[in-house]
């Protein structure tokens, strides 16, 4: 008997080669689809301006047939009034006959027209030619002579409309034949759309056909000669139980060996062995004690070995498909062992040939790891306080960030209701009681609303400036800065000071310098409200390494503790707070220097090689 680990090396696999044939059919059919619907598309789309070119045509007789009628209606002794109204209709008949005409031969845009006329049109436009532009001249000489005199001679008018009136029948003679042939090009289009569509169907069922023949058909027939090797396999194990005792027994002892050269790391030994469907005929005596089976019932399958596990006949007909197929299954398994303990193995199971290179038997090899999952068990009990810790910690910081979102909504929208919205408000009371006489009271009550005007727009551009100058996104963050300490101190009482060191050669994200912005418009707005301090100094600076900004004062100053605080105290720090979130986010370093009557001192250090710093 010859034993064999790796079936897969003595036989090429049939159903990969089948499954590529079926993917490729299927290729085909989508392909032959997808292409049926391009050129169909195309010829719909063609139809639809065919039926527009065959309106316009038919339109061409009746735009010929109002020229003649409009030069009929002109007559000796007519009045200017009568003569005007029939120039107005020859010339807009005459501009639009002429634009169609040529949009049918040469195409337009405006009209719809392509002009891709076949060379049987072509011939019967050229056949045409030659009383439209009699008609298209003496309608022209018409409608100059009228514009020059209202009322010249009939006898002048009559020649021109004589050749308009004899060339009109050739002309609607041409144009039916025009018509009725685009018509007839149109039909034949529809004819082909019909055999392309049939043509499809067709190479979609030849291709059905052969997936028939070269794929379905060689599937089935290895469908049934393996289940017939199944059959026979299932009737050969149990003549060759006998024949491989002694292998089992030699197995055993080598894996018990295996087992004391190492302690704490058990090798794989043999648990169990089953015939090809999967029945159990043999528990080894190792797995008995650690399983609490003593003895094997009748139809016993390899999941009745693991009692609670959940292994069912959903993993067993895959167990056996797999191992048919000459593949080793490797998989942990929890159970309740002996004594109803619960127990955990990592166990492989190896299929076993025989002489006729076809899978006997199944064997079950499997090691302990019980006291390693145990160990993983306590290790994670271990770290869970940790994790839900860190978890909370982040919801508690994502519950502040939105609620110092929400309060800077409220904080615009108080500043626009207060602000903007009371002075408005005053405004209008001051104009409804303007008195209209000049007078003393007349100029003092301007004078009053100019002010107010002045003082809406500075409100205007200190929430504007609140919330994002645009500066910053088209000159970066120098720019922004710069613009943002002058507008404020125009705005407030303060003085603020502006200074750069170094060469700003760099140019960051959009999203950190907008953090950026946010701490420092932060730090200078506390410092505004909070400090007392008749100046604020601003420092940016830039090395090769770090991008550092300071914003200083010689205020009031307070205690620090309320810094530490910020992660405990919502209330005490929600602005260090958002300050210190938004420089984690960039990566940075905040620190904030201060003392009572000392002052303070707001540094951001931002490092350049973790912000993917670009050159401006």
């Amino acid at each position: 008997m010859n034993l064999k680990f790796n079936g897969a090396q003595h036989s090429i696999n049939r159903f990969s080669r089948l499954g590529l044939l079926y993917v490729i059919a299927l290729s085909v059919v989508a392909c032959s689809l997808l292409v049926g619907q391009f050129l169909i598309q195309r010829h719909l789309r063609a139809q639809l301006t065919d039926s527009h070119v065959i309106n316009v045509a038919g339109r061409q007789r009746m735009l010929s047939q109002r020229i003649s009628k409009a030069a009929l209606f002109l007559a000796p002794d007519q009045d200017s009034t009568a003569r005007s109204k029939i120039l107005v209709e020859l010339s807009s008949a005459l501009a639009l006959w002429k634009l169609s005409q040529d949009g049918l031969l040469y195409g337009n845009d405006s009209l719809g027209l392509p002009g891709n006329n076949s060379e049987t049109i072509v011939a019967m436009f050229n056949s045409t030619s030659a009383p439209f532009e009699t008609m298209y001249a003496s309608g022209r000489e018409i409608t100059e002579t009228l514009r020059n005199n209202p009322q010249a001679d009939y006898q002048t008018l009559k020649p021109n409309i004589v050749r308009i009136i004899t060339s009109e029948a050739a002309f609607l003679s041409g144009m039916d034949r025009i018509v009725f042939q685009y018509d007839a090009e149109a039909h034949a289009k529809v004819r082909m759309l019909s055999r392309l569509e049939y043509t499809l169907l067709l190479i979609s069922l030849v291709v059905i056909g052969l997936e028939l023949v070269f794929v379905f058909r060689p599937t089935a027939k290895q469908v049934n000669k393996t289940i017939n090797q199944l059959i026979n396999s299932e009737q050969n194990a149990r003549q060759l139980t006998k024949e491989i005792g002694a292998l089992y027994g030699s197995l055993e002892k080598s894996y018990e060996q295996l087992s004391q050269v190492n302690e704490p790391v058990e090798n794989p030994k043999l648990y169990a062995k089953a015939d090809r469907g999967g029945n159990v005929t043999f528990i080894a005596e190792n797995f008995s004690e650690m399983s609490g089976i003593r003895s094997i019932e009748s139809d016993m399958r390899l999941c009745d070995l693991f009692p609670g596990s959940g292994l069912g006949d959903d993993w067993m007909d895959h167990a056996v498909e797999q191992v048919s197929d000459g593949r080793t299954i490797q998989t942990e398994v929890t159970f309740n062992g002996a004594e109803n303990r619960e127990t955990a193995v990592a166990i492989t199971i190896v299929p076993i040939y025989g002489d006729s290179n076809e899978v006997e038997e199944l064997f079950v090899l499997g090691s302990d790891i019980t006291r390693q999952k145990h160990a993983e068990r306590t290790m994670r009990q271990k770290n869970r306080a940790e994790v839900e810790k860190k978890i909370n910690q982040q919801k508690f910081r994502s519950v502040l960030i939105l609620e110092g979102q929400e309060e800077e909504r409220k904080r615009i929208a108080m500043d626009i209701h207060d602000g903007i919205g009371q002075m408005l408000t005053s405004l209008k009371f001051q104009i409804e009681s303007m008195d209209s006489a000049p007078g003393e009271t007349h100029a003092r009550k301007l004078a009053e609303i100019k002010q107010g005007i002045k003082d809406v727009i500075k409100e205007v551009r200190k929430v504007t400036f609140n919330l994002k100058p645009t500066v910053l996104g088209d000159y970066g963050l120098q720019a922004a800065l710069n613009v943002f300490v002058q507008e404020i101190g125009k705005l407030s009482d303060t003085v603020l000071e502006f200074r750069t060191e170094g060469s700003m050669t760099y140019r960051l994200p959009q999203k950190v310098e907008n953090n950026i912005f946010r701490i420092v418009q932060e730090a200078i707005n506390n410092a505004i409200k909070y400090s007392g301090a008749p100046k604020i100094d601003v420092l940016l600076k830039q090395d090769e390494n770090d991008l550092v900004i300071t914003v200083s004062d010689k205020g009031r100053g307070f205690d620090e503790k309320i810094v530490e605080a910020r992660d405990v105290n919502i209330d005490s720090g929600r602005g260090f707070f958002n300050m210190y979130e938004r420089t984690e986010y960039i990566n940075g370093n905040l620190e904030i220097k201060s003392a009572p009557g000392e002052g303070t001192t707001v540094r951001l250090t931002v490092p350049l090689r973790n912000s993917a710093a670009v050159e401006a």
